[in-house]
């Protein structure tokens, strides 16, 4: 990297494009509304909000800046929309049909009337099989011939493909079909971008490693005009650093890696969150940690057990199963801009739609017209509308009670207050499922967490979530409004291997074959390291196993042993997988003597980056408690009474101050909501610490 003074990270959001900026003494943070038509217009605004908190021009921060790391919903949009550049598929002759098969079931739904078929993602047209095979050992049992792939390959450039994706069965045992649909690519469709299902994911399992291959075309036009206009506009205003992109795994990549593979920033915005509050937790002695992030479209949450976030192997979108690894994040419609709406039964209920920020909730004066969760903030007293993002975006009161009044207020015959505390409480209780979801469902107990709460809207919202899940203790983190982009300026660089070599552990032969594997990944790992400026002797590898008893479908993934692999170590870990097992599916379910086998194998490699120091100030003995900047009126939503509560600026509030609720911390882009039974806490490093009483 270059030096300089200022290094940027940045997430954009569905309504909100939210910045951190390092500078030698401090963190900056700025929120800007998210300019969907053109992204990056959204991005230069942000970074001029933060270069006049510090008296300086947008030129010259740039100009200054050695780093610039981004996170954002490119890929997700283009995935969860199915929009993208139009795909061709060259596949093996009796396979077409994989994508409309979906894997198989394809809804929980037991009536067959009910099932859905998946979405077409590639037109039948656009997909050529091609008379080629490769075994399950790896040999060739049939090699294509050149001209059925040429006029394959015409047929779907004549159809109008525009990228290509080739998806051979076994491949990643033997590539050697694969490559040589390549070398024809590109002598007859040169302009077209190909992803060869081998390359993109080298692990059994047809349906997950086309699926990740398709996935990969569709969203990288999208991505490369993306990446593209930012680097022209940001290079227009006088950025020369170094530019990377933030990975749903967890950890940033360069330009050259996401333009190969941009399927890789699959939910890299709610990653970089989670990451954010590993860092700060590890800083505070905290070892078992829930997320929220609420933003304006969804809330995003995940759990960290010992400071180990989960990992989606091959995550699913929709009915599409693929075989990208990426944090387990858990997301609902339940975000600030989430639409309220009644039901064919006239019952209340919020989301999934957004309004987004264009127009976005009524109350922005932009067009919108349907009642939001930001609405009823708004009318319940708990966001100034005068004090929005700073003060730069007056709200519409009236416009807000409108809304709420004409879909929710009035056909149920409520007074407006009530129908916005409805909505306050369903959003909550959106919330509260989700967090179920990644905890009880999976064999936590939230009183045994810490609640870290961030993104604009959750600090209005975090006490009552937690209310009813049974989690006591609630930490609002500083730069909370913009912590998913905090989470991206501090990130790791990360890079994940994937490969299947199906071990059978009694079967001390593989030994080779698999430490020849495993050798091959980690000069994989340094190659590309060095290819982004990466000190290798300072990677930290992490080596894992994908295990499963002989005749399973489904694995566990476990860390394997540092070194070479030896028919000893092979012997521990078959000894070791059934209480394993039994760990993630209960006491008596391992199939006792039935042999283990060690499916695929993968490699993690990380560059520990150095993290912009935060603010810290030792908390005073008897903190004096400040004057409130205001006496507010609100509607207290779980009382469903007014009350008139003092508010207090985030900046007269050092460490060491403790408020008691009900009472409202104004933070300028973003409100914290104190309510009855509750305290408020800050510590030295400006975080809040909320605690239930009772």
């Amino acid at each position: 990297m270059m030096a300089g003074e200022y290094a940027i990270g940045v997430d954009v959001g569905g309504t909100h494009t939210d910045l951190i900026m390092s500078t030698p003494n401090e963190l900056i943070r700025s929120k800007a509304f998210t300019t969907h038509g053109n992204y990056s217009e959204g991005i230069l605004h942000a970074i001029g909000l933060a270069a006049e908190q510090i008296g300086k021009s947008t030129e010259e921060v740039l100009s200054s800046c050695r780093a610039f790391v981004n996170g954002s919903t490119i890929v997700t949009n283009a995935i969860t929309e199915l929009r993208g550049a139009k795909v061709g598929v060259l596949i093996t002759r009796g396979f077409k049909d994989t994508f409309r098969l979906a894997g198989g079931a394809r809804t929980k739904e037991y009536d067959d009337q009910l099932q859905v078929p998946p979405p077409e993602v590639v037109a039948r047209d656009c997909i050529v099989e091609i008379s080629e095979r490769v075994d399950s050992s790896g040999s060739v049992i049939v090699t294509p011939d050149a001209e059925e792939l040429r006029a394959g390959i015409r047929l779907l450039k004549a159809n109008g493909a525009e990228a290509v994706a080739v998806c051979f069965l076994w491949s990643f045992q033997n590539p050697t079909n694969e490559l040589q649909a390549r070398a024809i690519l590109d002598e007859e469709f040169p302009e077209a971008f190909v992803t060869l299902s081998h390359a993109t994911h080298p692990v059994i399992g047809e349906f997950p490693r086309f699926m990740t291959a398709v996935f990969n075309c569709l969203s990288h036009r999208a991505t490369t005009r993306y990446i593209e206009g930012l680097k022209s506009e940001l290079g227009q205003a006088g950025f020369g650093g170094a530019m990377t992109f933030f990975q749903g795994i967890g950890g940033s990549i360069g330009i050259d890696a996401v333009e190969e593979k941009p399927i890789t920033l699959m939910q890299s915005g709610p990653a970089g969150g989670v990451m954010g509050a590993r860092q700060i937790a590890e800083k505070l002695g905290i070892r078992n940690v829930l997320v929220g992030d609420m933003g304006g479209t969804s809330f995003d949450t995940a759990v960290l057990a010992d400071l180990t976030p989960n990992v989606a192997r091959e995550a699913a979108f929709g009915v599409y199963r693929t075989g990208i690894n990426i944090l387990d994040i858990v997301s609902v419609g339940a975000g600030g801009g989430s639409i309220a709406w009644l039901d064919g039964r006239g019952v209340p209920q919020v989301g999934p739609h957004s309004a987004g920020s264009e127009p976005g909730p009524a109350c922005y004066g932009r067009g919108g017209t349907r009642p939001t969760v930001t609405d009823a903030n708004v009318i319940l007293g708990l966001i100034d509308p005068n004090n929005y993002l700073k003060g730069a975006h007056k709200l519409d009161v009236s416009a807000a009670r409108r809304a709420v009044d004409a879909e929710i207020g009035g056909p149920l015959g409520w007074s407006t207050e009530r129908a916005a505390a409805a909505i306050y409480d369903l959003a909550v209780i959106e919330m509260a499922n989700a967090l179920r979801m990644v905890s009880v469902e999976r064999g936590y107990h939230p009183r045994d967490f810490t609640f870290f709460s961030y993104g604009g809207g959750l600090g209005l919202f975090a006490v009552e979530i937690c209310r009813r899940l049974g989690c006591p203790n609630i930490m609002v983190p500083d730069n909370c409004s913009a912590f998913s982009a905090y989470g991206v300026l501090t990130a790791d660089y990360v890079r994940q291997y994937n490969r299947t070599v199906n071990w059978a552990l009694d079967d001390h032969s593989q030994t080779v074959q698999v430490n020849s594997a495993l050798d091959e990944m980690l000069e994989q790992a340094r190659a590309d390291a060095l290819s982004e400026n990466i000190n290798v002797d300072a990677l930290e590898i992490e080596r894992r196993g994908d295990f499963r008893f002989l005749g399973q479908v489904h694995e566990v993934s476990q860390p394997i042993p540092d070194g070479e692999l030896t028919a000893r170590d092979a012997a521990e870990m078959a000894a070791s997988f059934p209480a394993i097992y039994e760990a993630n599916y209960g006491e008596g379910t391992a199939w006792e003597g039935s042999p283990v086998v060690l499916v695929n194998i993968s490699i993690k490699a990380v560059f520990r980056r150095e993290k912009p120091a935060s603010r810290e100030q030792k908390p005073a003995p008897n903190p004096r408690l400040p004057e409130p900047i205001a006496i507010r009126r609100i509607f207290q939503p779980f009382l469903r009474e007014e009350a008139d509560v003092p508010v207090y600026a985030e900046a007269d509030l050092p460490p060491g101050t403790r408020l008691e609720g009900p009472c409202i911390v104004d933070v300028g882009d973003t409100t914290l909501y104190v309510p009855s039974a509750a305290t408020c806490a800050r510590d030295r490093y400006f975080n809040f610490s909320l605690t239930l009483n009772g």
